[in-house]
């Protein structure tokens, strides 16, 4: 991690941190154009590593507001329960966002808001759902990762 924590300074980005080993950066930027920073740094991770790496950007407000918009606020994530959030590049079509709700089955739960995926897995977890990144990013035509509850939960405590 050290060396992507290198790779985000080159970039021009400040008091870069980062959480476990999944690819979570904080960081600080004047910029403001998400779409702008996203290329900027797809464009260096691609020079830096030789191979093209998704980039979602979420701002500080934005991961504060997804922890207060968990549709599964009732529901205790334990053993027998997980929740997941996968991150969108872009809020996804209505006509593909139906076609999804539609696919919907009695294993999981899920809910769309905005550019997010709130999943509800049972005891089998991320690794066994249906609606992993593969096939929200195929059903939705767009680019996504997906981080565990508590990494959401913890990446907002840091910059609290």
């Amino acid at each position: 991690m050290e060396n992507l924590r290198e790779m985000f300074s080159s970039f021009g980005l400040k008091n870069v941190t980062t959480y476990i080993q999944s690819g979570n950066v904080l960081f600080e930027t004047a910029k403001t154009n998400a779409q702008t920073l996203t290329k900027k740094i797809e464009s260096g991770l691609q020079k830096a590593l030789g191979y093209d790496v998704t980039v979602i950007i979420r701002t500080v407000d934005e991961m504060a507001e997804i922890v207060k918009l968990n549709p599964f606020k009732d529901v205790k994530a334990d053993k027998e329960k997980f929740l997941y959030v996968t991150f969108l590049s872009n809020e996804p079509d209505e006509a593909r966002k139906k076609e999804l709700l539609n696919s919907a089955n009695d294993v999981e739960a899920y809910e769309i808001i905005g550019r997010e995926v709130f999943i509800l897995c049972d005891k089998k977890g991320y690794g066994k759902t249906k609606f992993n990144n593969t096939y929200l990013e195929k059903k939705l035509a767009l680019r996504a990762t997906t981080r565990n509850w508590n990494t959401v939960r913890k990446m907002v405590e840091m910059v609290e």
